[in-house]
């Protein structure tokens, strides 16, 4: 006999709903030299192959990957927040976030906010959670063969 262990549906509500607005509500780099002072801080601590990768893929296209970022932080958050295509917005964050704890330079189990939203995010990713009081619900009945809600 195997027992299944289920999260309550608020639960995981309560926890897309927190990663949105994570996401939302970041200052997107915004500030005046925010962007070129977190990618200085970045090549100076990051794992020596990330350093490398922003030196010759990112740095010379640091208005395109700034964009980039910024973009892809508010898809995630909006789509977290109205449970719409929940579970690709969860693979969006999950990319930054890891991408965010590389340019840092540090291990996923070290304390911190990052890591623990990569557990948030991963949460979000394997269960339904856009189909609890989302837009994902609705998609799902109509679509059921996608896997994207």
């Amino acid at each position: 006999m195997t027992r299944q262990l289920a999260l309550p549906p608020w639960l995981v509500v309560l926890t897309r709903l927190q990663l949105g607005a994570s996401f939302v509500f970041s200052d997107h780099g915004n500030a005046p030299g925010e962007l070129s002072g977190f990618l200085d801080y970045a090549t100076h601590n990051a794992f020596s192959w990330y350093a490398a990768f922003l030196h010759a893929v990112v740095l010379p296209r640091a208005a395109l990957f700034g964009t980039l970022v910024v973009v892809a932080e508010l898809y995630a958050g909006f789509a977290m927040i109205l449970g719409l295509t929940t579970r690709l917005a969860a693979t969006v964050a999950l990319f930054l976030l890891v991408n965010y704890l590389c340019a840092k330079g540090r291990m996923p189990w070290n304390p911190g906010i990052d890591p623990s939203d990569v557990v948030v995010a991963l949460i979000v990713l394997v269960t339904a959670a856009g189909r609890t009081f989302g837009i994902d619900r609705f998609l799902h009945d109509r679509f059921p063969r996608v896997p994207l809600w």
